[in-house]
């Protein structure tokens, strides 16, 4: 795999009349197979140096509204002021949800709560006595609405790692202001044991998808959900079974020809009619590619584009890569990836350390056999 190591000084996110449908680079570059271009100019526009503004954060989910923005949703969010790449310990830590709306080179940090007092976006209730947040998962923008599915993620402690995830709640929100049309609990831990929600796809009127099944034994298989958009609401749920598609998420299978486990957030995209899923092995540093001619699959081109090097730093875990098809023009794809300590002091003696990292690849490279 070759990598090249530059700047891509010129990246200006403007309408191109070449490529209508894409939020794209001003100049169109070249990479050759199997090449990697690494990208820093994406993190200038995410987190510029002003005050109270997002700082930090992982998740890097990206949903295109029109052909110049995006709507960027982060986890668990750092906002303050950065000194020396030093944040103070008294910046203000979100745990939930962050959104901002990128407008060309241009970024708004947006929260919940009050300017003094910032909190998650969306929030929700307790669950069984215990706090939740909701985690943002992916969607679409139709008709000046937002659909959003939202992961309920309930705390049961004050460890790293205590919480469970309950379930999916479908929002739709106004364009203008985010405010809230209405919401439903989609699935619960009672009826599925995915995690649906990313990777959302429009297909011959359809909308897929699809979710993580993680398993005792460490491995987690893809699942795919689709519905209609009828009233501008998604309607007539139907789930996989392997070869029919079905009304019970209890009988949805786990789609054919991915031999790794699937990382918790992925992304799932069609290009030159193909769909394409981009992952991160769940537990190692390597991103990979399949290509299915169909949303439900079967899978296959397999193609391992990336090792993170982060991966191999003793101090450092990375996870959930995602990929950005409405940057860049159809030859190229921006795919991120999250970074974070393992020691938590080292959040705010390093900032550069929470937040994505990004990369170019040429899509031959995922398409080609």
């Amino acid at each position: 795999m070759k990598i090249k190591l530059f700047l891509l000084s010129s990246l200006l996110f403007v309408l191109s009349c070449q490529q209508p449908d894409k939020q794209t680079t001003k100049d169109d570059f070249s990479i050759e197979d199997g090449e990697i271009v690494i990208d820093t100019k994406m993190l200038e526009f995410l987190f510029p140096p002003e005050k109270d503004i997002l700082t930090g954060g992982d998740g890097a989910i990206s949903i295109q509204i029109d052909n110049s923005k995006s709507f960027w949703l982060w986890g668990d969010s750092f906002l303050g002021e950065v000194t020396d790449n030093k944040r103070p310990e008294s910046s203000t830590f979100i745990m939930g949800n962050v959104w901002q709306l990128l407008d060309g080179e241009t970024v708004k940090t947006i929260t919940g709560g009050s300017p003094l007092n910032p909190e998650s976006l969306l929030t929700t209730e307790k669950v069984n006595g215990y706090p939740a947040i909701l985690w943002p998962m992916h969607g679409f923008v139709k008709n000046d609405i937002v659909h959003v599915f939202m992961s309920t993620i309930v705390q049961t402690g004050t460890g790293t790692w205590d919480f469970y995830w309950h379930s999916t709640i479908y929002y739709r929100l106004n364009l203008s202001d985010l405010s809230v049309i209405d919401k439903q609990e989609l699935l619960t831990e009672e009826q599925t044991d995915a995690h649906f929600g990313f990777g959302v796809t429009e297909h011959e009127g359809l909308y897929y998808m699809y979710g993580s099944n993680p398993q005792k034994d460490f491995t987690a298989t893809l699942h795919i959900v689709r519905a209609r958009l009828r009233d501008d609401k998604l309607q007539d749920w139907e789930y996989f079974d392997g070869n029919n598609w079905v009304h019970e998420a209890k009988e949805s299978k786990s789609l054919q020809g991915i031999d790794i486990p699937v990382s918790e957030q992925f992304s799932i995209f069609k290009q030159d009619n193909k769909f394409i899923l981009l992952t991160q092995d769940r537990f190692k540093p390597e991103i990979y590619t399949f290509t299915a001619d169909a949303p439900e699959g079967p899978w296959s081109n397999k193609k391992h584009i990336y090792t993170i090097p982060e991966g191999e730093n003793s101090t450092l875990f990375t996870y959930n890569a995602m990929a950005h098809p409405q940057y860049g023009s159809d030859e190229n794809l921006l795919v991120s990836y999250c970074v974070n300590a393992k020691n938590i002091p080292d959040l705010y003696s390093d900032v550069s350390i929470y937040k994505p990292r990004f990369f170019w690849v040429s899509m031959n490279t995922l398409l080609n056999k």
